[in-house]
């Protein structure tokens, strides 16, 4: 008896919702049209009196006073039409940069790629593949690496993918085994390849 009694409740509780979701949803239909503005901005507009604008004045304004306070000292010859505070600034901004630039110089390697030729356990193939890349390609530089019993040679320091692949298509005519790998580069060796 009383499960029955909790389930009318349920069902008239929610028919009354869905009676009214529907009576609401029939009766509440505007159009907003979302391309135009009204707002009445004239409270906030500033009102000029034409009256007082008009009125000539006869007498020349009064000359500024002599200036009694000395001008600041500079100390930067550079820019002397400068204010300080921005001569402080740019000494802070110059400090920043310096520091900046001191660490930069410092960061030897970088993420980038370069083109494996050869990998093999053969001594005479991995060098005439050396020879071989070294007469073609003179300014990127071969690294030979072994790992018993096996040896690799890449070649190219590029910063840039697109750097890499235009050699790499150039390499691969020649050798067909070579592939192009991301790798850490030398950074001022980058700088050197065209």
């Amino acid at each position: 008896m009383m499960i029955m009694r909790c389930r009318f409740a349920e069902s008239f509780v929610l028919s009354l919702f869905f009676m009214t979701g529907c009576a609401t949803s029939r009766s509440v239909t505007t159009a907003v049209d979302y391309n135009s503005y009204n707002e009445d901005l004239s409270s906030v507009r500033p009102v000029y009196n034409p009256a007082a604008a008009a009125i000539p004045t006869t007498t020349p304004p009064p000359a500024p006073p002599a200036a009694s306070v000395p001008a600041p000292r500079r100390t930067d010859a550079r820019k002397p039409n400068a204010p300080m505070e921005a001569l402080h600034i740019n000494r802070r901004l110059d400090m920043v940069l310096d520091t900046i630039a001191v660490q930069n110089r410092s960061i030897r390697y970088a993420p980038g790629f370069r083109i494996q030729v050869y990998v093999g356990t053969q001594r005479k193939e991995v060098d005439a593949a050396r020879l071989l890349i070294s007469q073609e390609f003179p300014e990127l530089s071969p690294y030979l690496s072994y790992n018993q019993p096996t040896y690799k040679l890449k070649v190219g320091d590029f910063m840039r993918r697109m750097d890499a692949e235009r050699y790499y298509a150039s390499i691969r005519r020649l050798i067909e085994s070579a592939q192009l790998q991301p790798d850490k580069v030398d950074i001022r060796r980058s700088l050197l390849i065209k």
